[in-house]
């Protein structure tokens, strides 16, 4: 994963209201990690998600582009 494919993911994650950041573990090791919390135990947990997943939350927030918005025509 690429740093600009993370933050994709990150910005689609937090538009759908979920805690996520972007993480670098080693200079070539990007990733997203997302918070859960549990009601239950009165707990925050967070988890790295899959590759396969950034990818998926990544078109998420390519797709939100990609809709026709009225606004955006220009007369000329």
């Amino acid at each position: 994963m690429t740093q600009e494919q993370c933050e994709s993911a990150v910005k689609a994650l937090q538009n759908a209201g979920h805690y996520a950041s972007h993480v670098m573990g080693a200079p070539d090791d990007h990733g997203v990690w997302i918070e859960v919390w549990n009601n239950d135990l009165g707990a925050c947990h967070e988890f790295r998600i899959h590759d396969e997943e950034i990818e998926w939350w990544r078109t998420q927030n390519e797709s939100e582009h990609d809709e026709f918005d009225p606004d955006e025509i220009v007369s000329t």
